[in-house]
């Protein structure tokens, strides 16, 4: 085995709980040395995403008197330990997974305002980009990017937001609908874009198996508007393109 081989199978053995699951140990770990290599994941794994959690969850740890709670603290629990010895460090999946449990526990703490449960759904709207780091898997069709997220909210999240980090009071004229899109490009950039109700229908309707023009009937839109916007939409990762513009038509 060469070195790149070997380090990646020590990588996968760390970050994928299933793999340390079905497989006592690493052909590159003794025996004696698989609890400890067990303990070093979960360490890798908790670190992970606190990290993700504080920068993704910013706003709403500004209201900790209130609510007692801060999402990071979500790693220390005990339902955490238990995703621990299962999860898929990076995973879309997993993210989900931390972010169901960080919901559940910042819910339940008292509401600052009427804007709390918006706010928390914003922010693991955006948690779900920063700690997922999965690749695509290739289609023949536009695909939604693996942890795009188009999400309506009852309150204007991109005024909002300076308002709270600048300490201010939130009014009621603040509430109106908005329509966000979250994404994350290859290289790790995340994006958060509130978009029209045109981009959203073409969104929504690229679900890796309707070809441009089939997205373009869906949404009410000409073909050449669809087009010019998926092409947008995948500059910021919230959808993927064929690789081969021929693949955007079915025979």
């Amino acid at each position: 085995m060469d070195d790149r081989a070997a380090q990646d199978e020590v990588i996968r053995y760390l970050a994928d709980g299933g793999v340390r699951a079905h497989e006592s140990r690493s052909a590159l770990i003794c025996s004696g040395e698989a609890a400890k290599a067990a303990q070093f994941a979960h360490f890798l794994a908790r670190r992970y995403y606190r990290d993700r959690l504080a920068r993704s969850f910013r706003y709403s740890r500004r209201f900790r008197k209130q609510t007692g709670q801060i999402a990071e603290e979500v790693a220390e629990c005990a339902e955490f330990d238990h995703f621990l010895s299962e999860c898929v460090m990076g995973s879309l999946e997993s993210a989900r997974q931390v972010g169901r449990i960080t919901l559940t526990r910042m819910r339940n703490a008292p509401a600052p305002g009427a804007w709390w449960h918006d706010l928390l759904d914003y922010e693991y709207a955006y948690f779900l980009q920063a700690a997922t780091s999965e690749p695509g898997v290739p289609r023949s069709q536009p695909s939604p990017g693996v942890s795009a997220v188009c999400r309506r909210f009852e309150w204007a999240l991109p005024e909002m937001l300076p308002r709270l980090r600048a300490g201010q009071a939130i009014e009621d004229n603040l509430r109106r609908e908005v329509t966000i899109v979250f994404s994350r490009t290859h290289t790790g950039r995340i994006y958060v874009v509130e978009v029209e109700p045109e981009l959203e229908r073409i969104f929504r309707a690229t679900d890796g198996q309707r070809t441009v023009k089939e997205i373009a009937e869906a949404a009410g839109v000409p073909a050449r508007q669809a087009r010019a916007v998926l092409l947008s939409l995948a500059n910021i990762g919230a959808v993927q393109l064929p690789s081969s513009s021929e693949h955007s038509h079915r025979p």
